[in-house]
């Protein structure tokens, strides 16, 4: 029925899925390789050309083609001045969005400055206004005990008393 060189199905067209599986696998099996993920290169304009070669004598009368080449080299001279002219305006913005950045920078570094100024300020009033005899910065009043150590006086809740302790004078 079929020979041997033929399918007897025909082929699958493959899918954008298939096709993206496809080179993820390519990928994958050369793991080690860089890739480069650049996008398109931009095609730069050509260089208007320093030879013209349509030289045309004095006799020579307005031919058939003239029109089309006068049109075709207006459209490439206006092409490369849009061209210019728009990397002039991104070159403008660029330089605009990093003077904006720097001024946002300084503007940030002076606040940062100004409040550090403050904390050290208070910092230093505070460590002056403060008693000598205050160890505990957190505690109020130093002629009260600590309330996170134990009394000696005070048996601690948390334990049970040993019978000793109960018949123990105090």
């Amino acid at each position: 029925m079929a020979s041997d060189g033929e399918d007897t199905h025909p082929r699958k067209r493959p899918t954008l899925a298939d096709k993206q599986r496809s080179q993820i696998d390519r990928l994958m099996r050369n793991i080690d390789k860089p890739i480069d993920i650049s996008g398109p290169a931009k095609a730069a304009p050509r260089a208007p050309p320093e030879i013209v070669l349509n030289v045309r004598g004095s006799s020579a009368g307005a031919g058939s083609s003239d029109f089309s080449i006068y049109r075709d080299l207006r459209r490439k001279e206006n092409q490369r001045l849009r061209l210019m002219e728009a990397e002039a305006a991104q070159d403008a913005a660029q330089e605009r969005f990093a003077r904006e950045a720097e001024a946002l920078r300084r503007r940030d570094e002076d606040r940062t400055a100004k409040n550090r100024a403050k904390r050290q300020k208070r910092k230093t009033k505070s460590a002056k206004h403060a008693p000598a005899s205050q160890s505990d910065p957190g505690r109020l009043d130093p002629e009260r005990p600590d309330p996170s150590q134990p009394d000696p006086g005070r048996p601690d809740p948390g334990r049970p008393e040993s019978d000793a302790e109960k018949t123990a004078p105090a």
